[in-house]
């Protein structure tokens, strides 16, 4: 597995350009230069969902295992802090018209959108011979339980989308940034609480919920965005001191993150602000990280399809490497395919007046 790591290592060294003495990339936080980032990280999560279908083991095999092992949820981690930092930028941009677009488009979007990826995994279930309950396909419509598909992510997102527009209602009426603080505070509170309710009252395991406040983190940041920039961007020594800092938090909260899901929060934190910080000053630009930046959910959601065909038809246990090229380039036009079909249904739901 460590050979398919090496080639995305390649992939973006070759297309990383780091800034002179001084100098920091203006617009590390962009659109265009975190779908670089996000391919990376969705790279990774083919890889990590190939590798629950083998039997990994040797040489080849085991400096990957140690790198997923220390990475674990953070390779969503940079998905979520995206996103709240996006749909932050978007209501201080927008107020009220975007808060009022979670509920009328953004949600329902994602929605059907996931319920055709869940209606192809019924067929999938259906043609390897496996039986769903009813309960359990009406709950995998929402993502509370999978049926070979991954959903835990999508329900997350579900879930924060609903928190985003609670939090923020008032704003069509107190759009000042006082009051935005005070939202913030709120969608905060919200998240914690969901995270508490999982916690305690829900069966699922941790990953189900210890990376939901990455999400608000990416709400923070572009709060206090020109404050940030301000001070680590005033020069070298000023970034590097405070990336010292961060690091070594980073590296105390690894070795405790099992303790406690607050220390795991923390070290969490950490990872997205390190890499946040990194691309201040290196700059990725690469045609195929941005790609497949570009098409998350459909991969995301997808992925499985051609995995699971592959298991049953034996690739998986004769060929792991093979199996995991041939799981990555089934999906890729299953996601070129998904997102062109769910795209021109969006333009017509949603068509503009």
């Amino acid at each position: 597995m460590i050979f398919f790591v090496l080639v995305l290592l390649l992939i973006i060294f070759s297309s990383a350009k780091a800034q002179k003495a001084g100098a920091f990339n203006a617009d590390y936080i962009s659109r265009d230069k975190t779908n670089n980032i996000k391919g990376i990280f969705v790279i990774l999560i083919l890889l990590s969902h190939a590798k629950s279908y083998l039997e990994l083991g040797g040489a080849y095999d085991e400096p990957y295992i140690a790198m997923q092992n220390h990475l674990n949820q953070m390779v969503v981690a940079m998905f979520l802090f995206y996103s709240g930092f996006g749909i932050m930028e978007q209501i201080k941009k927008r107020e009220f018209a975007y808060i009022k677009s979670i509920p009328l488009k953004r949600f329902p979007n994602l929605l059907i959108n996931f319920d055709i990826a869940v209606i192809l995994y019924f067929i999938l279930n259906f043609a390897i011979g496996n039986k769903l309950e009813l309960k359990n396909a009406l709950l995998a419509l929402i993502g509370w339980v999978g049926v070979l598909n991954s959903s835990w992510y999508i329900f997350v997102t579900f879930v924060l989308y609903i928190l985003t527009f609670i939090s923020f209602f008032a704003i069509k009426w107190i759009k000042n940034r006082k009051a935005q603080f005070v939202y913030l505070i709120i969608l905060t509170a919200l998240t914690a609480a969901f995270v508490f309710v999982m916690l305690k009252y829900s069966n699922k395991e941790r990953f189900w919920y210890n990376t939901a406040l990455l999400y608000v983190l990416g709400f923070w940041y572009s709060y206090f965005k020109d404050v940030i920039e301000k001070v680590l961007m005033k020069n070298d020594g000023i970034f590097f001191t405070a990336f010292a800092l961060l690091l070594t938090v980073y590296l105390f909260t690894y070795l405790h993150r099992w303790d406690r899901l607050l220390i795991y929060t923390v070290w969490a934190c950490c990872f997205t602000i390190g890499v946040v910080m990194l691309t201040m000053k290196f700059d990725i630009e690469s045609n195929i990280l941005k790609w497949f930046g570009e098409h998350i959910f459909s991969i995301y959601i997808l992925q499985r399809i051609p995995m699971v065909i592959l298991v049953q038809l034996g690739i998986a246990d004769r060929h792991k490497y093979i199996f995991v090229i041939l799981s990555i380039a089934a999906t890729i036009p299953l996601a070129i395919t998904f997102d062109y079909l769910t795209g021109k249904l969006s333009k017509l739901i949603w068509k503009k007046a």
